[in-house]
């Protein structure tokens, strides 16, 4: 589907105009295992793709104005060649979803990744954040489809959400979850110049929202990040921000939490 040559690379330049709001639910159970989804709202950004490539050409890049698929991690992932046999692993039982609705205005895509255990699952957020696979390549794996080089639009480069969980370090284990800043990988994301309109924009007060919930199996002994909200059963832990403002304060999304 060639929209999607379209709508990948600029995605994120839309995302300045607050047309994006993501949601990240980790579920763990006694034993360990789990499942880590992530939402992505992107339906306002379709009036502005409309506006940006015109509707004539909307209309004949997706003559159907729908879709509604879900596709498994292992049908790419397997013949990958740029991922290690460890990592294949970890995201081949993966699957990601997207609903795409020109008419009724719905663009939604679901990422999610079972595991089997804590151990997996610090290593499956720490693979999903070393940008060897971004959103763009996953949203790719939908159509199974590649930039088009010939395209101004195909050639464009911009900053990929996961670039923004790849400054922090993840640690579970059992009784314990934790996120904290990794000052190289920070320095190295700062560093890059296309962020600067980020960081811009996050002065001008644009949003991303962002709500990260945590399902524990037992109650929560202690949290260390002041944004968060815990359950009248101390079960669940959510903490809501804006993405943008992650490039000046990125220990304020800092957290520890003990169970």
């Amino acid at each position: 589907m060639k929209l999607i040559k379209f709508l990948l690379p600029v995605a994120f330049i839309f995302c300045l105009t607050g047309c994006v709001e993501i949601n990240e639910q980790i579920d763990i159970k006694p034993n360990g295992s789990g499942q880590w989804v992530t939402k992505m709202d992107m339906s306002q950004l379709l009036d502005m793709m409309q506006t940006y490539m015109g509707k004539d050409e909307m209309d004949k890049q997706l003559p159907s104005k729908k879709m509604d698929t879900t596709i498994l991690f292992k049908t790419f992932v397997d013949t990958s060649t740029s991922i290690s046999p460890e990592k294949k692993a970890l995201l081949r039982d993966g699957k990601i979803g997207m609903k795409l609705n020109m008419d009724e205005k719905i663009f939604k895509t679901e990422m999610n990744f079972p595991f089997t255990s804590l151990n997996n699952l610090q290593k499956l957020y720490t693979s999903l954040g070393d940008g060897s696979i971004g959103t763009t390549d996953l949203l790719k794996g939908l159509t199974a489809g590649k930039a088009d080089s010939a395209s101004p639009v195909g050639n464009m480069q911009s900053p990929d959400i996961t670039q923004f969980n790849n400054i922090y370090d993840f640690k579970s284990k059992d009784g314990f979850i934790s996120r904290k800043v990794n000052q190289e990988k920070l320095k190295a994301l700062l560093d890059n110049p296309q962020l600067s309109q980020m960081k811009d924009a996050g002065n001008m007060g644009v949003e991303i929202p962002y709500t990260i919930v945590i399902n524990l199996p037992r109650a929560v002994k202690k949290v260390d990040n002041p944004l968060a909200a815990i359950s009248t059963d101390k079960k669940t832990v959510t903490i809501k921000y804006n993405l943008i403002e992650m490039l000046n304060t990125p220990q304020k999304f800092e957290y520890s939490i003990e169970y």
